[in-house]
């Protein structure tokens, strides 16, 4: 998380420098701005002289950063990120913290931007006490479009999550459905597999293909960015070309373009100007892999002679669908051990909340019909489309929080 802060007083420099410090032994990415004048003689790398006015010094981080803090009063940080508000979705963290250290005040983008969250670890780290109005967390439940965030998994409608999060508050009764294992129990103010007016359904397809018949109209879809896109295609092939193959066989194979991580293809095709432009399109990672990189594959893929004999190896989607998830399994998997071993230094506290939480076991996300080897497979398998094959493969991998 990339983080800016901003004091304005002696006082406000001490609590900007005790802040950072905290957040950078976190792993964050620091930048503090003192007026020179407040300037210690040896200072951490992360602070540096602010030369801009507050304006100014705002203009050019709003964009940058993840999260901004102000340390001083509240009207001073509202005057500043007014002319630059743009969307819940987009728009940076902002948190306003007292010259003295006594309150922290999450201020913008407490949700999806993680504000509220960050306003907690800050308190935490001065004693302050944090403050947060967002109505979901006053009333303690769970606010959808934080809880999608914190685990990477991207909105189908925002406007149809800002009305599901109105209805949690307000105290009606939302479905919970997920194609994938959730790790913990459903978000507070679901009903887990139960059918509502309106429902929420982490999956990476279009339409639902659970036993319950979910209306697509009052369904959120949350969707998981499992699957590598893998793509083929002869020198010079357009964009166009590119798009149409793509988005017409993961239409008729009922799966969503945005559960796509990244594509592949061989390297041969690593500055094919057509594949360079879908990637930039899509915002998408466009990864290469060499011939004996591919052919090191294991596997029953649709090979070609013709293609074999222009790149070296039969078939390049299946193969490098499967490599390039595969690769995103195994670091996947890497990330959840080290999670877990940080996890282990408080496994007394999580045993005595264990035992406090006992009878609320129906509530717990136990998808038993799942396979727990999570293992990689082609969900397309190559399919051509005017010169462009395509495939994707993917894995079942569990709904793991990954942001603090």
């Amino acid at each position: 998380m990339k983080i800016a802060g901003i004091s304005f007083t002696r006082a406000g420099s001490e609590q900007l420098r005790k802040i950072l410090g905290g957040l950078e032994q976190d792993g964050e990415e620091c930048r503090g701005y003192i007026s020179e004048r407040f300037l210690m003689e040896t200072e951490d790398a992360w602070i540096q002289v602010r030369t801009d006015s507050v304006g100014d010094w705002t203009s050019k981080h709003f964009e940058q950063a993840d999260a901004l803090i102000y340390v001083g009063a509240v009207g001073i940080a509202v005057r500043a990120i007014a002319p630059h508000l743009k969307d819940k979705m987009t728009d940076p963290a902002v948190i306003a913290v007292d010259e003295q250290g006594h309150f922290v005040i999450s201020l913008l983008s407490g949700h999806v931007g993680g504000a509220n969250r960050l306003t907690e670890r800050i308190a935490n780290i001065i004693g302050a006490q944090p403050v947060v109005t967002t109505a979901s967390d006053v009333q303690g439940k769970t606010a959808i479009d934080e809880w999608a965030k914190d685990r990477n998994l991207v909105i189908s409608d925002r406007e149809l999550a800002k009305e599901i999060a109105g209805a949690v508050v307000d105290g009606e009764k939302v479905g919970f459905f997920s194609d994938f294992p959730v790790e913990g129990e459903c978000p507070d103010g679901y009903e887990n597999q139960i059918e509502c007016e309106r429902n929420v359904w982490v999956t990476d397809r279009l339409n639902p293909t659970c036993m319950l018949p979910l209306s697509p109209i009052s369904t959120l879809r949350l969707i998981p960015q499992f699957a590598t896109l893998g793509i083929g295609c002869r020198k010079g092939t357009s964009l166009e070309a590119i798009r149409t193959a793509v988005t017409e066989t993961l239409k008729k194979e009922n799966l969503d373009l945005r559960s796509m991580r990244q594509i592949a293809s061989i390297d041969l095709k690593r500055e094919e100007a057509g594949l360079i432009a879908f990637a930039n399109e899509q915002n998408l990672p466009f990864v290469t892999y060499s011939a004996e990189e591919l052919l090191a594959v294991e596997g029953d893929f649709t090979e070609s002679s013709f293609v074999r004999q222009v790149t070296g190896v039969g078939n390049v989607c299946e193969r490098s669908a499967i490599l390039g998830a595969s690769q995103f399994a195994e670091i996947a998997e890497s990330q959840k051990k080290r999670r877990a071993s940080q996890e282990g230094r408080n496994q007394e506290d999580r045993n005595q909340k264990g035992r406090n939480q006992e009878g609320r076991k129906d509530k717990e996300c136990n998808h038993n019909h799942f396979d727990n080897q999570r293992k990689v497979e082609l969900v397309i398998r190559k399919t051509a489309c005017n010169g462009v094959t395509v495939a994707v493969a993917g894995a079942k991998l569990p709904i793991l929080p990954v942001r603090k």
